[in-house]
C-alpha cells in the first residue's frame, strides 16, 4: 500500500499533525499494553413485543452510534426501531406502504432490512429482484439487480451483517447459486463480494473464494460469509466460516489477514459430503465452524464467534426443533482479540442466545431468550467491558 506525503506544510500545521499523531500513538500504546479484558454483568433489558412483533424469527440486527445503541424487529409491512439502552416500546415504525414511490410489494415476506445508520436502511426485495436505500422514511436510491448482474450470484441476506454501508454499498454475494449444484465441488473460485456505488447504478464484483475452499466438496453452511467495518482505519473485517484467519482489507485490492482461531486447522473439511444436500446441516454441527465476526469500535477489540462441534447423537437428538440448535450442548464461544490478532479473553455464550449480540458504547447486549415462550417480549443481557 502507498503512503503519500506532503512536504510543504505550514509550520503550524505540521507541529498540530505531530502533536495529534503523538496523543493517538499514546492513546494507541495504552490499548496495545494491556494484555486482558474483563466482562461483568450489568443489567438486563427488556423489549416490549406486544405490538405485534415477531419473537425470535427475523434476522438480529443492531446499529450503534454516539447518542445510542438500537435493535431493529422487522414485523410483516415495516420494521420497528428499539432504544437498546432503555428497552420497552419501539421508538419508531418504518412502514414500506407509507413511503412515496416505493414499488415494491408492501409486505416484506422474505426480503430483508440491514441499519446502516439509525434511520437508514438496506432493504433487499428478493421478491422483485430489488436493492433500496432507504433514509428517514424515503428513498434515496435503488436498483433491479437484473440490470448489474449477468453471471454473478445475487446478494446474500436474510443472514446477520452481509452488507454493509459506506461511501460505497459493499455485500457478500450467495454463493450457493455458484456451487449449490452439481458437481458439488469448488471448482473455479469464484468472486464472493460485490461493491456498488452510492448511486446504485455501477457494480462489481471481487476477493475470489479463498484457496482452502478448492477441490473440496460443497457444504452450503460454508459459504455464509460475513463482515464488520471499522470506521476508524475503514477497513471491512471478513469472517469465512472455515478460515482461521479475518481478513482485512480498505479496497479489496489490497488483503492482510490475523491469526484468530482458538487452534490451527481448527475446521475440517475431510467429513463434507457435496451432493448429499440433506445431509449438510448435520455435516456442519457435527464440526467446528467460525459463525461470525464482530468489531467493537468503543474499545477497539475484534470478536470472533466460533462454535465447537457437537456428536451425531447430539444432532439428532436436538435436530427436531430449530431453537433447540441454542441448547447449551451446542458449545459457542465469543474470542476477543486486537488488531495485531493478540488473544485477550474468550467468553462461552451457549447459555445465551449467541445469534443477538452487539458491541455498543454500554458493552455487549447478548439474548437471554432462547425459546419461543413469554411472546410478548425479548430480554437482553448487559456486559460492561473494560481492558485491564
Amino acid at each position: 500500500m502507498k503512503l503519500k506525503l506532503r512536504s510543504l506544510l505550514p509550520f503550524f500545521l505540521h507541529f498540530f499533525l505531530i502533536l495529534s499523531c503523538n496523543v493517538k500513538n499514546s492513546k494507541n500504546l495504552e490499548n496495545e499494553s494491556k494484555t486482558s479484558i474483563s466482562l461483568t454483568f450489568s443489567k438486563e433489558i427488556k423489549i416490549d413485543l406486544s405490538d405485534g412483533f415477531p419473537k425470535l424469527q427475523g434476522n438480529p440486527l443492531f446499529f450503534s452510534d454516539k447518542n445510542g445503541s438500537y435493535f431493529f424487529i422487522q414485523k410483516h409491512k415495516g420494521i420497528g426501531t428499539f432504544d437498546l439502552e432503555k428497552g420497552g416500546n419501539p421508538i419508531s415504525i418504518l412502514k414500506l406502504e407509507e413511503i412515496e414511490n416505493f414499488r415494491g410489494n408492501t409486505s416484506t415476506g422474505q426480503n430483508q432490512f440491514i441499519p446502516y445508520s439509525k434511520d437508514g436502511f438496506i432493504y433487499f426485495d428478493r421478491r422483485n429482484d430489488e436493492i433500496y436505500l432507504l433514509e428517514n422514511s424515503r428513498i434515496v436510491a435503488s436498483q433491479k439487480l437484473s440490470r448489474l448482474f449477468e453471471n454473478e450470484p445475487k446478494p446474500l441476506s436474510g443472514f446477520l451483517k452481509s452488507a454493509v454501508k459506506t461511501e460505497k454499498l459493499v455485500t457478500s454475494l450467495n454463493m450457493a447459486e455458484k456451487y449449490g449444484g452439481p458437481p458439488y465441488t469448488y471448482g473455479a473460485l469464484a468472486n464472493t463480494f460485490g461493491i456498488f456505488d452510492q448511486d446504485l447504478r455501477e457494480f462489481q464484483s471481487t476477493l475470489p473464494l479463498p484457496d482452502k475452499y478448492l477441490g473440496k466438496k460443497v457444504n452450503i453452511y460454508d459459504l455464509l460469509i460475513t463482515m464488520d467495518y471499522n470506521q476508524n482505519t475503514k477497513e471491512y473485517i471478513i469472517n469465512f466460516p472455515i478460515l482461521d484467519s479475518l481478513i482485512f482489507t480498505k479496497d479489496f485490492k489490497y488483503y492482510n489477514k490475523i491469526s484468530a482461531s482458538p487452534k490451527q486447522n481448527f475446521v475440517n473439511l475431510e467429513k463434507r459430503t457435496g451432493e448429499n444436500v440433506g445431509e449438510w446441516s448435520k455435516e456442519y454441527y457435527t464440526e467446528n465452524t467460525f459463525f461470525t465476526v464482530y468489531y467493537d469500535p468503543y474499545r477497539d477489540l475484534y470478536i470472533r464467534h466460533y462454535r465447537e462441534a457437537i456428536s451425531e447423537s447430539e444432532f439428532e437428538s436436538l435436530k427436531s426443533n430449530s431453537f433447540k440448535m441454542l441448547d447449551s450442548k451446542n458449545k459457542n464461544y465469543l474470542l476477543f482479540l486486537d488488531r495485531n490478532g493478540k488473544q485477550f479473553h474468550t467468553m462461552d455464550v451457549s447459555e445465551f442466545n449467541h445469534l443477538y449480540v452487539h458491541f455498543g458504547k454500554e458493552g455487549m447486549y447478548i439474548l437471554n431468550d432462547t425459546e419461543l415462550e413469554n411472546e410478548d417480549s425479548l430480554t437482553f443481557s448487559l456486559f460492561t467491558i473494560e481492558r485491564k
